[in-house]
């Protein structure tokens, strides 16, 4: 695998934390809005109201998945590095157990409590009574580490799917009628007529004029949306092919059970460490470039 064709930018993080931040001032800036429309009733126009819509609380909850992400990544990256270290602890073992016997030693004959893993505290199903028991207790843990990676892709499907009404939500309420009796200003450009309802963002606008400002803001919001949804979209695939690997050392890892003689054993361990170096190469790339 080519970890540099999955590579995750710098200019893609700041799409992400932008987004976050984004997110996070929609309360702020969909606050502010009764505000506008009181401020224009107060000057002699006919009151207008935006309905609620349930679809902005996903922002609130997407904002929260956003951030949690790391910890998450960095949870799995650890608990990964671990079932790795399991594993090239028994294919070491292995290998010197061969060293002391020879490669045509049946696998049935090795006494299983030689390995570090047979001392383990805790077992996914049951405790080993062989060494094929062991090689399905290291199955297990990576199936563990695989449903793990799948609640990640879980997630980041979610939060793209609920974006869509994020921004049908915002883009409606920017286009809005800040009255009843006039169709412009919009909200967007009554928002910037007042410091205390400009919303807050990090752009630098081209004028001090609330249509110009308000024109350049929402623009920025739907290329950020857009730029967002190509990173998402990354993110998901490098998170499925993580999984489509995982899966790979689980099958391997269950295959090797068949293995009747040390040295297959251990040619079909070289090949599963391998795979399980190249997911933690991923989980480490993935989890350095969400790392704050």
């Amino acid at each position: 695998m080519n970890v540099l064709a999955y590579e995750f930018t710098v200019a893609q993080r700041r799409v992400l934390d932008r987004y976050i931040r984004f997110l996070g001032s929609l309360p702020a800036t969909f606050n502010a809005i009764p505000m506008v429309f009181e401020r224009r009733r107060r000057s002699g126009h006919q009151l207008a109201v935006l309905a609620r819509d349930s679809r902005l609380e996903n922002a609130r909850f997407n904002q929260r998945y956003l951030e949690a992400f790391w910890g998450r990544t960095q949870a799995l990256k650890v608990l990964g590095a671990g079932y790795v270290a399991d594993l090239q602890a028994f294919t070491r073992e292995t290998l010197e157990i061969t060293g002391r016997t020879s490669r045509n030693e049946p696998v049935s004959q090795v006494d299983f409590r030689v390995y570090s893993l047979s001392r383990s505290p805790t077992w996914k199903l049951f405790p080993p009574q062989d060494v094929s028991d062991l090689l399905h207790e290291l199955a297990l843990r990576f199936f563990e580490l695989r449903a793990q990676t799948r609640q990640l892709k879980y997630t980041v499907v979610e939060v793209y799917e609920e974006s869509f009404g994020v921004k049908s939500v915002f883009v409606s309420a920017m286009d809005h009628r800040s009255c009843l009796c006039h169709a412009t200003p919009t909200v967007a450009q009554e928002l910037f007529a007042d410091a205390a309802t400009t919303p807050v963002w990090d752009i630098a606008y081209s004028s001090r004029e609330p249509a110009v400002r308000a024109a350049e803001y929402k623009a920025d919001i739907v290329e950020l949306f857009n730029g967002w949804g190509q990173v998402n979209t990354q993110k998901g695939l490098f998170i499925e092919a993580l999984y489509q690997r995982l899966d790979g050392v689980c099958n391997q890892l269950l295959q090797a059970k068949s293995a009747t003689k040390l040295g297959e054993l251990n040619f079909k361990l070289a090949a599963i460490i391998d795979g399980t170096n190249e997911c933690l190469a991923m989980l480490s790339h993935l989890e350095a470039w969400l790392r704050r």
